[in-house]
């Protein structure tokens, strides 16, 4: 399986891509005991609405989607829209180890991630932009439109984006192989690599059985 991405896409807009093995699990606690509770508890008793306006991550992702033709107000990136939730005291969802340890990568370093079920891919994947009226089933959601949004796309079309995923490729109880993107906007290579680690670390830490295969920036 290879990467690939568009010339039309913006050169300041990176994945950093992490594949990996692991055994899911419904809930890990450990998880939620050292990483997500903490970080939960800590944003909403700490960050305010302006906070979130005034984050250098946030304003560079807000201006790609812009760059790229997309109303970042209007379909917030992920980790925008999670990083509020959380500031209004709404908490985090608990959905399983993989999907909650995305969660957390993205409210601690306030950039858009996804993961995404390997056995579910169909082919290479490439970065694209939505084309004109295009729409997918979102996770949980109604039809995303993806006209203009920052997409990956494989062989069967588009399933994955930083403001909302698809059905397509989503994680369940009995994935065992997938992929960790983080949509970087505006990241140094330094800070990339740093971040990279990070996922590396965690993954490793907190998924059972998890094992890193294969990491890169695309």
């Amino acid at each position: 399986m290879k990467i690939t991405r568009d010339e039309i896409i913006p050169k300041n807009i990176q994945l950093a891509v992490t594949k990996i093995s692991f055994k899911n699990a419904t809930k890990n606690q450990s998880m939620w005991d050292e990483l997500l509770d903490p970080l939960n508890e800590r944003i909403s008793n700490n960050d305010t609405l302006e906070d979130i306006r005034n984050s250098e991550q946030i304003k560079a992702t807000k201006t790609g989607y812009k760059e790229l033709g997309k109303d970042p107000s209007r379909f917030r990136p992920s980790s925008d829209a999670l990083w509020r939730r959380v500031v209004k005291g709404k908490g985090l969802y608990q959905i399983n180890a993989l999907v909650d340890l995305n969660n957390y990568l993205s409210l601690k370093y306030k950039m858009p991630f996804g993961s995404y079920d390997l056995d579910k891919i169909s082919g290479d994947i490439n970065l694209t932009k939505g084309a004109s009226g295009a729409t997918y089933a979102g996770i949980g959601k109604s039809d995303i439109n993806i006209e203009n949004l920052l997409v990956l796309a494989d062989d069967d079309g588009p399933f994955g984006s930083p403001t909302s995923d698809s059905t397509c490729a989503m994680i369940s109880d009995d994935t065992v192989s997938a992929l960790i993107v983080g949509y970087l906007f505006g990241f140094s290579s330094a800070d990339a690599a740093e971040l990279q680690n990070g996922v590396a670390d965690v993954v490793g830490r907190f998924l059972d059985d998890g094992l890193v295969l294969e990491q890169g920036l695309i």
